[in-house]
């Protein structure tokens, strides 16, 4: 009997185990909040590729960790928001010196109106 119950306690951490595993891999919930959602947009279209550092620190595109202090300066009369989401609609409109003309033009297309608004609100709360 001792060695039957080794067998099941083994298989019992087994299966707790597999189930942490599976449930780490569930995507995660859509959030409700702008600024989560928007975060979770940025992950899923995978912003970071280009706008985080590499492992040896390089960027494609130029960093986004102040993105909403730095883009009330970039054009007078403008604010964040809408430097922002021109930006993403409109890629070519304001490119950053020292940084390649590479973003994507389809990426407004797609996104969901809520989800670039989302998008637009957790860029514009880094700062």
């Amino acid at each position: 009997m001792g060695g039957t119950a080794r067998i099941m306690g083994r298989a019992l951490i087994a299966c707790i185990a597999a189930a942490s595993v599976v449930s780490a891999c569930a995507p995660e919930p859509l959030a409700t909040d702008p600024i989560a959602r928007g975060r979770q947009v940025y992950h899923q279209m995978n912003c970071g590729s280009c706008h985080d550092p590499d492992l040896l620190g390089r960027r494609v595109g130029p960093p986004l960790d102040h993105i909403g202090t730095v883009a009330a300066t970039r054009r007078p009369g403008m604010s964040a928001e809408d430097y922002i989401r021109q930006s993403i609609l409109d890629p070519g409109a304001f490119v950053v010196p020292g940084y390649p003309d590479v973003m994507p033009r389809d990426l407004g297309r797609d996104l969901s109106p809520t989800d670039l608004d989302a998008l637009v609100a957790y860029l514009a709360s880094l700062k």
